[in-house]
């Protein structure tokens, strides 16, 4: 099968989209398809390695770390030219929310070609969690989608999101959670859940191997440090706790430079150590090794990535959002009674002292390894193909 993804960042940059869409490809490449991406191009191509020479890459205004791209008829012509020198494609997998999205249902109503759509993205949250003026910002995304999508007027979150999942001939949510939330949106359509997973063969390899043994417990933290991650907060709340154990920090990011002025400053140096931006391979190793991984942003993410890498090596989360703990098996998961911080620094007690008597770990869990979800996905393309044939079929249409 020929797959097109389209998204809203180019394959190569840091994110956990850009690293669960070069999963996705590998191992639906290990299936025998062939997967080309389109993707805004960037400067800051920090995995070249996910990169194809196939890739379909756009031109695209850059500000900061991110790129922004729009529709329309220019770029329908530089996406046909493009394809155009490939293989046909089959199907149109869109992993994008914005004008990733756009182009994706575009091409695939030029082309008569069912159409897969993951929502990785709350919108509702984090857009403005990373957008000045985000009423600006919403007013323009409102009405790129009316123009490039919906061919009727959007007014809120809500319809943005119902006017794609009335176009998908399938549509997915990484989580359960945020299923309900398109729920809750008025998506009255079946959703797939499809998580994002995890590397079978690196898993295997991290699993063979004991944990080192140390004189104190350690917290690690992974991911971008941006406020939207909430670092500082997690900080905030350790700063509370009395028992003894460290937390190591593996990332960078905008919110880095703040956050280690708060752990010097709140008399945390010698608890805190920041290791900086690691390799995959490396942040996996120290999450593995650690007592627990902390995930501690608030509303904005619509899976735990780093969580599920977690339960696959057999290490706990302690999670300050609570939405995310459904997806996650109960032994591996702890969630704090609230998103305050002080209930977070009396999670983070309650389970250190729980750590000390413990005598075994959890056993990890295989839901989340990528060879099995990608042969889910597999089986959701052939359905999204026959459910776009009916459409197609007299008496059929697509939804406009």
């Amino acid at each position: 099968m020929r797959i097109a993804f389209f998204s809203d960042q180019h394959p190569g940059t840091l994110g956990g989209l850009q690293t669960s869409i070069a999963l996705q490809r590998t191992h639906l490449e290990r299936l025998g398809h062939r997967v080309t991406v389109c993707a805004p191009d960037s400067r800051h191509v920090a995995n070249p390695g996910h990169v194809r020479p196939h890739d379909v890459i756009l031109r695209a205004r850059q500000v900061g770390e991110h790129s922004f791209s729009l529709a329309g008829d220019r770029y329908a012509t530089a996406i046909d030219a493009e394809f155009s020198r490939l293989p046909p494609v089959d199907l149109v997998h869109v992993q994008a929310d914005v004008w990733g999205a756009w182009n994706g249902y575009r091409f695939a109503d030029r082309h008569e070609l069912p159409i897969v759509h993951t929502m990785h993205t709350n919108i509702e949250e984090g857009l403005p969690a990373i957008m000045p003026f985000p009423r600006a910002c919403f007013r323009l995304l409102f009405a790129a989608q009316q123009r490039y999508v919906a061919g009727r007027p959007i007014r809120s979150v809500a319809e943005y999101a119902t006017a794609f999942a009335e176009r998908a001939d399938a549509l997915i949510a990484p989580s359960e959670h945020f299923a309900d939330r398109l729920r809750g949106y008025g998506v009255a359509r079946e959703i797939h859940v499809l998580p994002t997973g995890v590397d079978d063969p690196t898993i295997d390899v991290l699993r063979r191997f004991r944990r080192p043994r140390r004189g104190r417990p350690v917290l690690v933290w992974p991911g971008r440090i941006s406020r939207e991650k909430r670092l500082h907060e997690f900080l905030a709340a350790f700063a509370r706790v009395r028992h003894d154990a460290e937390v190591h920090v593996y990332g960078s990011g905008p919110d880095s430079a703040r956050c280690r002025q708060f752990a010097e400053q709140s008399g945390l140096g010698g608890r805190v150590r920041f290791f900086g931006a690691v390799d995959h391979l490396a942040a996996l190793t120290a999450m593995r090794d650690a007592e627990a991984v902390v995930q501690s942003s608030v509303g904005y993410e619509t899976q735990g990535l780093t969580a599920y890498e977690a339960a696959s090596l057999g290490t706990p989360t302690l999670l300050r959002d609570r939405t995310l703990a459904r997806d996650l098996p109960a032994p591996l998961r702890f969630a704090a009674a609230d998103t305050a911080v002080g209930s977070f620094a009396v999670l983070i007690e309650e389970f250190l002292r729980l750590d000390r008597r413990r005598r075994s770990r959890p056993a990890p869990t295989d839901r989340f390894l990528q060879s099995a979800l990608s042969e889910r996905a597999e089986l959701l393309y052939r359905l999204a193909i026959e459910a776009h044939a009916r459409k197609r079929s007299p008496g059929g249409g697509r939804a406009r």
